[in-house]
């Protein structure tokens, strides 16, 4: 996402939210916050897309970012009064940004570009800190079990569409798929450009986003501190329909509250989450090794014939 961060027009184009999507949001702040939110905290701002449009509702907003352009950008689209925008990790959003926030917002799976589980744990004990008593988190992220299958392919397509500043450009997300070792889905990005100022023809990044078992997940609220999940929202529909919160159920936006406050050594919390993730990939490894020995054994195809692969399907999955 670096590369998109780094040409703001680009990225605007690609990740603004959809009018269908503001509205999904506003309505589940409606649904389980009973009002506007007075205070927003963005912990992976980026450009300040969404800073910007609680700001027009009337809330004060704070956000934070690693990538040091993406700050200014933000900075540049908000005003100084009634915003903060600053350089920050979200492990541990700087503590300037303040405390106190009634909802926190963090779709797009964000967190799952944390390097590694314990992380994660951090990220949402610091998050647990910020939000008042009744406080909601909403976060996009990705539940998905060992042994789950999931479509290799196009998930999500925009463009060819006008770019503010000159020129057009068209973007593809692509998935390679769940990785057996890590347990991170494999993302590709693929941008062509056409007559776009200071940006090459083609735009290509490959990176790997955490996933979460629906044990595993639980894990790590219980060590951050504690969530109560008020509401599991599909992802894949701008829409955000209503949705089990359990097993398998993918790419999901997820309304959190803190709970009543547990006491939890950071010892024990790495424990924990070490445990729940070494169990989580030592089933996938297993998995993917009876899977290849399967078709390892599978007979090839007589001559005159095609053999389809395993799953396969013409069948789209819906834009993130």
């Amino acid at each position: 996402m670096i590369a998109f961060y780094r040409r703001s027009a680009l990225y605007s184009a690609f990740f603004a939210p959809s009018p269908e999507i503001r509205a999904a949001i506003d309505r589940l702040l409606r649904l389980h916050l009973r009002r506007k939110p007075r205070r927003v905290l963005d912990p992976a701002c980026g450009p300040g897309l969404w800073l910007s449009h609680f700001f027009d509702q009337g809330s004060e907003v704070a956000g934070s970012d690693l990538e040091e352009l993406a700050v200014k950008l933000a900075s540049a689209r908000l005003p100084a009064r009634g915003a903060m925008v600053m350089v920050g990790d979200m492990r541990r959003p700087p503590d300037e940004l303040g405390t106190d926030f009634d909802c926190a917002i963090n779709l797009d799976n964000s967190v799952g570009h944390l390097p590694a589980y314990e992380d994660v744990v951090e990220h949402f004990k610091s998050m647990r800190q910020r939000l008042t008593n009744k406080g909601i988190y909403l976060i996009g992220l990705a539940i998905r079990e060992p042994n789950d299958k999931i479509q290799t392919g196009v998930v999500y397509e925009r463009g060819p569409v006008d770019i503010e500043g000159g020129g057009f450009a068209a973007l593809r997300t692509e998935s390679l798929g769940l990785q057996p070792q890590t347990r991170c889905e494999r993302i590709r990005q693929i941008a062509i450009t056409a007559n776009v100022p200071d940006a090459p023809a083609v735009i290509a990044e490959q990176y790997d986003l955490l996933t979460f078992t629906f044990a595993m997940l639980r894990d790590i609220l219980a060590a951050a501190g504690g969530f109560d999940v008020l509401g599991c929202y599909d992802a894949t529909d701008e829409g955000l329909p209503a949705k089990p919160f359990r097993k398998s159920a993918g790419d999901v936006v997820l309304v959190l509250r803190a709970s009543a406050a547990r006491t939890v050594s950071q010892r024990g919390a790495r424990s924990v989450v070490k445990s729940s993730v070494k169990s989580a990939v030592k089933t996938a490894a297993k998995s993917a090794s009876k899977a290849s020995k399967k078709s390892a054994a599978k007979p090839a195809a007589k001559k005159g014939t095609t053999a389809s692969p395993q799953g396969a399907s013409t069948r789209k999955r819906n834009p993130r």
